[in-house]
């Protein structure tokens, strides 16, 4: 499985350094001390948008094929997850949701995409019942099993099969799904811009997204 770039980064010389999620507590080095927090988070970026590719090939909820080509010119805020997930996704698409409100008449040039991390539950039919929900701008993506697992790659995404509670049985129809809670901003080209954790505000997404896209 991938790993969230933005929760790992060391630095070495001139040299970036992809800290494996078991190792991400250890002891900053010498060279990551010396490193200021703004010189770290910049670091941290440049190695997002190296490996964060944000390619994807999958169906929307009205069943059109799509890819992330279509949704150049548009500022694509995409969150990975599932629609039987039980807190964090519809957190997460509430503060989507507010975000847009948030941003005003910027919010046209946003486009909010909801990834399901689990295509074997979620149809597009499915995840056009559950988007109604939300903020309508919010498109949900689903796919073949093969088509979000690239996506989730070039996202760098995380997602596993999980028990519904501690010592059940994983079984064709009854599982949860272990996934990172991050929102990836992509920019009008496509390219990787921030990401954001489930612990920032909506007022603080609405700001920076709106400095990114008058950058």
């Amino acid at each position: 499985m991938w790993l969230l770039v933005a929760t790992a980064v060391a630095v070495v010389g001139a040299q970036f350094t992809i800290r494996m999620m078991d190792d991400a507590n250890a002891p900053p080095t010498a060279e990551e001390q010396a490193l200021t927090a703004e010189e770290q988070a910049l670091t941290a970026q440049q190695v997002a948008r190296d490996i964060v590719t944000g390619e994807f090939s999958l169906i929307d909820h009205h069943g059109n094929a799509v890819t992330d080509e279509d949704f150049r010119g548009s500022w694509p805020l995409i969150f990975f997850g599932y629609t039987y997930c039980p807190d964090v996704c519809p957190t997460t698409l509430g503060v989507v949701s507010l975000v847009m409100d948030e941003l005003g008449e910027d919010a046209a040039k946003v486009q909010p995409l909801f990834i399901t991390v689990d295509p074997q539950r979620d149809t597009p039919e499915v995840m056009a019942d559950y988007v109604a929900a939300f903020h309508p701008k919010i498109i949900g993506l689903s796919g073949s099993l093969e088509q979000v697992a690239a996506a989730a790659q070039s996202h760098r995404a995380y997602y596993v099969k999980a028990p519904v509670e501690e010592g059940a049985e994983i079984s064709e129809t009854e599982y949860a799904m272990d996934h990172s809670a991050y929102l990836y901003l992509m920019d009008a080209q496509g390219v990787y811009a921030h990401v954001f954790s489930p612990t920032d505000t909506v007022e603080e997404i609405a700001a920076e997204i709106r400095e990114f896209m008058n950058k």
